[in-house]
């Protein structure tokens, strides 16, 4: 529990003005402090009410990292309105059945960020499901004009009058994030204020944020909960917040020495993008660098953090329970594997009889947004999360060990096993850099990317001599890279793509 709170916030007004009060003039984001971000989201709030935005409403937040999107974010929940999350990188036909679900009244966009035109892609939403809304909010320096036949309100306008008073309610909805997806499309999950601001403050205690000093560098998207779990626990703490709009490894590497960059989060490749970029030279001391492996790297990113000083352990999360749920120990043997110990004291696992992760606990969302029957689908009768993959309870029970996926899961010799045991193995081997294990007809096919010394027949005659029969590859098929898909919380591999490869 944060300092200063003799009860769990539950609502982001009590976060952010806590924060204030604890240190106001603490560094909160670039060229703001924490007094000011307080202040400012209020007057924000003020604007927003004053086109008629409150309680029940709903606003899209279609931003790249930028402090404004953090401002509109939390003046949203001030209103008691809820915010809608979306990648930058959707475009017509991803953003048009989730704003005709979610019926936005205004959408926020940045139009001079690069990457994104934001006039085109919302233009090319059909009329139908972008009729809920009203207006844009131009989060950038390009002033008032028109967006796909919506007037555009500046953010400087939104924050320029009188204070809104706090409409913030623990029960109130407070944002969605969107899942990757299925052949069904993908889903809002939505928050509640208290599931958002108690996490945040759990976590915060977990890693350190509070402390003085301590730095956040935002270098995966705000709109997925990996970015944004680790951003609102900086609130919590009153850590500094530096946004990255985009990542870029050598950008990366020359801000956290010059701002004391203490605290980060992002995949596997990512961090080996960033130790790359360091060339070999270490960091002051982190406090923290929660990881994903998404592409088998661990075990390499866990050799670059003892290089750099970056203090990385794998952790765990996901939309529905929020990013950083559970966090492994640094020092103990889990570190380099997804899972851990559950960040807050209230919340707790189990494993199925089937071998699925079960989850509960304040983090945990609300429901899919319009899709009741997904809802009743991911809880069991006594009320847990179905999380969807296979894990292991640590030896003393406090944590668990990630596997896989349940659809992941592979199929061999009638027996079921994690693709992940045998990458593992394959990674052990010289020549190789990265590795991922499919099933295809009852046999496991490996896709790899080679490296110096690679030798197909020396591993596979490995893998032979030292695996059982049923999990050794029935060949290795070497790629230039895997095929990836750009999600809200960084890059990972298709495997569905690598399962059709196989069969063809």
């Amino acid at each position: 529990m944060m300092a200063g709170h003799m009860a769990p916030p539950g609502t982001l007004s009590d976060l952010l003005e806590t924060t204030a009060a604890r240190c106001p003039e603490a560094p909160a984001l670039p060229g703001l402090r924490w007094a000011e971000v307080a202040a400012a989201a209020r007057r924000i709030a003020g604007g927003l009410a004053r086109q008629g935005i409150g309680p029940g409403d709903r606003v899209a937040l279609f931003l790249p990292n930028r402090p404004g999107m953090l401002l509109l974010l939390l003046a949203l929940a001030r209103r008691g309105a809820c915010a809608v999350l979306l990648n930058t990188r959707f475009r017509a036909a991803e953003l048009g059945p989730l704003l005709e679900r979610a019926k936005p009244r205004a959408i926020a966009v940045a139009r001079d960020f690069a990457a994104v035109d934001a006039a085109a892609v919302l233009g090319a939403v059909p009329g139908a499901a972008r009729g809920s809304l009203r207006f844009a909010i131009g989060v950038d320096g390009m002033g008032e004009g028109s967006l796909a036949g919506l007037p555009v309100l500046p953010l400087g306008a939104l924050d320029a009058g009188a204070e809104a008073p706090d409409d913030a309610a623990p029960e109130a909805e407070c944002l969605t994030f969107t899942t990757s997806g299925t052949t069904a499309g993908p889903k809002l999950v939505l928050h509640r204020q208290r599931s958002i601001a108690r996490h945040a403050a759990d976590v915060a205690a977990r890693i350190g944020t509070g402390a003085p000093g301590a730095a956040f560098l935002a270098a995966v998207p705000l709109c997925g909960t990996f970015g944004l779990a680790a951003a609102m626990a900086a609130l919590a703490g009153g850590a500094a917040i530096h946004p990255m709009e985009r990542f870029d490894a050598a950008e990366a590497d020359a801000l956290i020495r010059r701002a004391g960059i203490t605290h980060l989060v992002g995949g596997d490749d990512l961090l080996l993008m960033l130790a790359e970029a360091a060339a070999g030279r270490p960091y002051a001391p982190f406090a923290f660098t929660g990881f994903a492996n998404f592409h088998g790297k661990a075990e390499q990113v866990m050799e670059a953090s003892a290089r750099l000083n970056l203090a990385a352990r794998a952790v765990y999360g996901s939309s529905e329970a929020q990013a950083l749920f559970a966090l492994q120990d640094p020092a103990g043997p889990h570190a380099a594997i997804g899972g851990g110990i559950p960040a807050s004291p209230d919340a707790g696992f189990a494993i199925a009889g089937d071998g699925e992760l079960l989850l509960r606990g304040p983090s945990l969302f609300d429901r899919y947004l319009g899709d009741e029957a997904a809802t009743a689908r991911a809880r069991t009768p006594d009320g847990w999360f179905r999380s969807g993959d296979l894990a292991a309870a640590q030896p003393d029970g406090r944590g668990f060990d990630f596997a896989t996926r349940a659809g992941d899961a592979l199929r061999l010799g009638g027996f079921l096993v994690a693709p992940e045991e045998i990458e593992s193995f394959l990674l052990a081997q010289p020549g190789l850099t990265a590795a991922q294990v499919v099933a295809h007809e009852g046999r496991a096919v490996a896709f790899v990317i080679p490296g110096a010394g690679y030798d197909e027949a020396a591993i596979l005659a490995t893998c032979a001599a030292q695996l059982a029969r049923f999990k050794v590859p029935a060949r290795l098929i070497a790629l230039a890279e895997f095929p990836t898909t750009d999600g809200p919380n960084g890059r990972k591999v298709q495997r569905a793509r690598l399962r059709e490869m196989a069969a063809a």
